[in-house]
């Protein structure tokens, strides 16, 4: 799916037809510039000029009845999608498609554990777990939060109300928020490879000048800055919107860190955001002040995990899970 326009990015907002920015689109990765096939009736001679934009998702050949396209219409121009692939022609690389960028696997809803079929599902989509691509825990604790609610599109959680019912979600990373920078601006402007929040370099209708990812973001934020670090940045603001949203709705929010070092610049920025983002313990106190509560955080390495997360069961062994 992608990410949905600011605010119900980051919060768990029922979809109502009735607000088309609370539904949840699915993710359908455009066909970029550059013809993939130039013969369109199999008569052996090429209808159109072989261009080649250094696009990294062209999969379809671009609408062919149009004098001197630029690379913006060849990317946009809907009728393309009408054309019939000639057989034998070319296809895309594999990865490449409408598919592209979205690599993992459905979430798995809610689960009973004391039933065996039950645990084996959860265990097996563990198991078939695997990284790809770059890391975005915003949307991530946005579908966590959404998979513990009673609101759609999972509804399989106790009602959010219910007394003695607490919601848990954990989120476990291994780097810094990223988000892939292009540098297009001659050609279709994408500006981004296409992911969660589309293409940084095209607006979001009824926006303004403003791209998806940059909406409710500070003034820290460069609105015409298309690099990686901007990119990451604005990922970190809406992460700190998000647990602060899910934490006023009373989710507790547990973080733990995977081979990060205190020492690199970048590491330590992505552990405060973290640390940050976590809830407060129920009955820890801080070690280094036991005037605060302490942060329901970790930074685990592979050898410290399956430690940390007993830290975590002790913890939640405290409270009354009902889902």
């Amino acid at each position: 799916m992608e990410a949905r326009p600011h605010p119900y990015n980051n919060d768990d907002t029922t979809p109502d037809t009735a607000t088309p920015a609370t539904l949840f689109v699915p993710m359908l990765a455009p066909d970029e510039a550059g013809t993939l096939w130039l013969d369109f009736n199999r008569d052996g001679a090429n209808d159109v000029i072989y261009l080649n934009y250094g696009y990294g998702n062209n999969w379809w050949a671009d609408w062919p009845f149009t004098d001197s396209p630029t690379a913006s219409q060849r990317q946009s121009d809907m009728r393309k999608y009408f054309l019939v692939k000639p057989y034998g022609s070319k296809s895309g690389t594999s990865g490449d498609g409408p598919n592209s960028s979205c690599t993992t696997n459905p979430i798995t809803p809610l689960k009973d554990v004391t039933q065996l079929a039950q645990k084996e599902e959860i265990d097996n989509a563990i198991d078939a777990m695997a990284p790809n691509g770059n890391t975005n825990v915003p949307e991530g604790l946005a579908w966590g939060w959404r998979t513990v609610s009673s609101n759609e599109p999972f509804t399989e959680g106790r009602p959010n109300a219910e007394r003695g019912n607490d919601k848990v979600v954990i989120v476990l990373t291994d780097g810094a928020n990223t988000y892939s920078a292009v540098s297009d601006s001659g050609y279709a402007n994408n500006r981004s490879t296409y992911a969660a929040y589309g293409y940084t370099g095209l607006t979001y209708p009824g926006s303004g000048s403003v791209t998806r990812l940059f909406m409710n973001t500070s003034t820290d934020i460069g609105k015409t800055t298309y690099t990686g670090a901007n990119y990451t940045a604005a990922l970190d603001e809406q992460m700190q919107t998000l647990c602060g949203n899910a934490k006023k709705s009373n989710v507790l929010v547990m973080t733990v860190a995977l081979d990060l070092s205190t020492t690199d610049a970048g590491d330590k920025k992505a552990l405060d955001a973290l640390k940050a983002c976590s809830s407060d313990s129920r009955f820890r106190k801080d070690p280094t002040d036991p005037t605060k509560p302490a942060k329901l955080f970790w930074n685990a390495t592979g050898a410290t995990l399956s430690d940390n997360f007993r830290e975590i069961a002790n913890e939640l062994s405290n409270l009354r899970i009902v889902g």
